[in-house]
């Protein structure tokens, strides 16, 4: 999961890696505004900022990106992992009733039919038809489709939104962490170390 982004930023895309020898990125874009990532366009990565040379669409959806300054692929490399933000007060207007995603995550959750605290709204999962909102407590979490007869209020500046959890829709046991693997003998080639995902 990547981290919160600065203070007052949000994030735009995210470095995926490098991109041949002459300093370009692939670049996972989290805007549905083309122009972010115009010629001369400035983000902030790192706590550097860095203005776009050029960009293209590669046939994935990533974005080849080459930004001044950033030449040869180490340096390229160097910016693997970053996000790359923008000043909150660079996003457009939202219309009524539509939000930024940083402006849900960290919301508190509410009950519709008693009030009760439900959780807190700790990820939002962009999938093809809607949007779902994953709603942290404990040890469980709550997959709620992002829908109107589902998410009845969304009251940003209390830090409060309130559902109508669908019949049916149940908790899930997060998987703990497992703990670090006590050292054994070295096993033999070949063998395979699973990788935590994120």
């Amino acid at each position: 999961m990547v981290s919160e982004p600065p203070e007052a930023y949000v994030v735009v895309g995210v470095v995926l890696g490098a991109h041949g020898s002459d300093g370009r990125v692939r670049v996972q874009p989290e805007t549905d505004n083309p122009e972010r990532f115009r010629r001369g366009g400035r983000v902030v990565a790192q706590e550097r900022p860095l203005v776009i040379e050029r960009t293209q669409r590669a046939p994935d959806g990533a974005l080849l990106v080459k930004f001044e300054g950033v030449t040869g692929r180490d340096a390229a490399a160097a910016l693997r992992g970053a996000e790359l933000c923008v000043p909150a007060e660079e996003t457009p207007q939202t219309p009524p009733g539509a939000y930024y995603h940083y402006q849900l995550i960290g919301l508190g959750v509410v009950s519709a039919a008693d009030g009760e605290p439900l959780g807190t709204l700790t990820e939002i999962l962009s999938t093809g038809a809607n949007d779902v909102y994953v709603v942290t407590c404990g040890d469980a979490e709550l997959l709620l489709p992002a829908l109107a007869d589902v998410i009845i209020e969304v009251n940003a500046a209390a830090g409060r939104m309130t559902a109508a959890v669908p019949e049916g829709l149940e908790w899930r046991t997060l998987r703990p962490r497992k703990s670090a693997p006590r050292k054994r003998p070295a096993r033999r080639k070949g063998s395979a170390t699973p990788r935590s995902s994120q």
